[in-house]
């Protein structure tokens, strides 16, 4: 798609992830202020659980999809009813298996029930974002911001009645349940206008997708290890209360990692196309663009964190998780490397290039066992942030070495330059503020940063008011 329609369906999506976020954070605030500390860190670490066996369920194939029906002649009907399928029959097993996986652990009776009644609500969540790989290659992306937000607010008013009429832990995650299945339906009516989503048994698409998602898979279970690894070993070694403060403010990390994968869904056809096709300098230019991007918005996040993480965990979750603030200022920073391993990991998928890479998740996901049980039992929530924050870090600069190397595609340090003075000077302006709301402040700061951002050229005025013409 050309420039001005990306940025239009970039646009579109990041409105309504914005609202999906923000229905995400009253969930988060009606939750916290309604169940005790340690309801709240069984809450958390019953979801972390499914979030395994979530992330084991893909096997890669939301990704692949994407690769598949992109190609040239691709039959995406017979393609998509077939993964469609595949996700219906592995997810089925796969949640199946965590009730039982479950009662292997110390944890409480609560946290038990709630996987197994949460183990529902994850199947219909694994098989509604199958899906968005259909939207994204059809540049329909409102579809699926619509279908989200609807399970969002779906989930809010219920998780609201339910807390008006002092429900606990169980109830809370029974909550999701619901919610996802309204998730599922509005997908595939949404759905239904771009492609007939129907299950198919052909053997040979199967085998066909197996054989090209298998790498991904691999490397997502290492992924896995060091992504919700944390919170896991945490809930191992240390009481629920802990696992609640540290949950805190990981989800406000943890919401805001669904921008990159946002943005790098939408251009991650174009990257298959023109590396397939051998345009090497478009994909190079692609490549440097969406680095500036990512530079324009991680840099500020982070750096804007150091002043407002406090406030900002107040106003979620309440003054009884303040302690929560200084935790997120750590692991902000892990949310950078986020971003820019999302672009060069969704990259290596378009090299083709992922069976190299299983061992660089291998080694981090080793490095990062070794970090979780030597550093937990002693230092708690900062053991597992200072972890996941090293972690994240070489994630992000494997993926750009293979990539680099593969590619040649280095980019230019001038906007990241530009992103950093200005971010700089915004946390000046946050810190000589007044004390006033902190909506205010982040407010103030991200107008501060912006206008110095186009002041100095880092964001190209020009180019803004090119996006808003017509194509011809």
């Amino acid at each position: 798609m050309n420039s001005r329609k990306f940025a239009v369906n970039y646009l579109i999506q990041a409105v309504g992830r914005a609202m999906t976020l923000a229905f995400g954070l009253l969930v988060v605030n009606v939750l916290a202020r309604s169940l005790s500390q340690q309801a709240f860190g069984e809450f958390t670490t019953a979801m972390t659980f499914l979030q395994f066996f979530g992330v084991l369920v893909d096997f890669g194939l939301t990704l692949m999809l994407v690769v598949m029906i992109s190609e040239h002649g691709a039959d995406e009907k017979k393609i998509v009813g077939n993964v469609f399928a595949m996700r219906l029959v592995s997810g089925i097993v796969v949640f199946g298996l965590a009730p039982l996986a479950v009662l292997a652990f110390p944890y409480s009776a609560d946290v038990k029930t709630g996987v197994l009644v949460g183990s529902l609500g994850f199947l219909l969540m694994a098989v509604s974002t199958m899906l968005v790989g259909v939207f994204q290659k059809h540049a329909a992306m409102w579809r699926a911001a619509l279908a989200e937000m609807l399970n969002r607010a779906v989930l809010l008013g219920i998780v609201f009645w339910l807390a008006s009429n002092g429900a606990g832990l169980v109830a809370m995650i029974a909550a999701t349940v619901a919610a996802n299945l309204v998730w599922l339906v509005a997908t595939l009516i949404l759905a239904r206008p771009l492609v007939a989503v129907r299950p198919r048994f052909d053997m040979d698409v199967w085998k066909d997708a197996i054989h090209r998602s298998w790498p991904i898979a691999l490397s997502i279970a290492f992924n896995l290890v060091y992504l919700k690894g944390d919170i896991l070993f945490l809930s191992l070694f240390r009481p629920a209360e802990d696992v609640a403060v540290y949950g805190i403010a990981y989800k406000v990390v943890d919401v805001l990692t669904a921008l990159p994968v946002m943005f790098m869904g939408l251009l991650l056809p174009a990257l298959v196309a023109e590396w397939s096709q051998g345009k090497k300098e478009a994909f190079r230019t692609h490549m440097s663009h969406a680095f500036d991007v990512f530079a324009a918005i991680t840099i500020p996040i982070a750096v804007g964190a150091q002043a407002v993480a406090v406030p900002l965990i107040e106003l979620i979750a309440g003054d009884k998780y303040s302690v929560s603030g200084p935790i997120l200022q750590l692991l902000i920073f892990a949310l950078a490397a986020v971003f820019f391993s999302s672009l060069y990991g969704h990259a290596i998928v378009a090299l083709n290039k992922q069976k190299p890479m299983i061992w660089g998740y291998a080694a981090v996901a080793l490095v990062s066992v070794i970090g979780y049980l030597a550093l937990i039992p002693r230092f708690g929530s900062w053991g597992a942030a200072s972890v996941s924050l090293v972690a994240e870090l070489l994630i992000a600069f494997i993926t750009y070495e293979v990539v680099r190397r593969e590619s040649q595609a280095v980019p230019s340090p001038v906007v990241f330059l530009k992103a950093l003075a200005c971010s700089a000077l915004m946390y000046l302006v946050l810190k000589i503020l007044p004390e006033m709301h902190v909506l205010f402040t982040v407010g103030i700061g991200a107008t501060a940063y912006f206008a110095s951002m186009v002041a100095i050229g880092g964001i190209d005025a020009n180019r803004l008011r090119e996006l808003r013409k017509p194509n011809v």
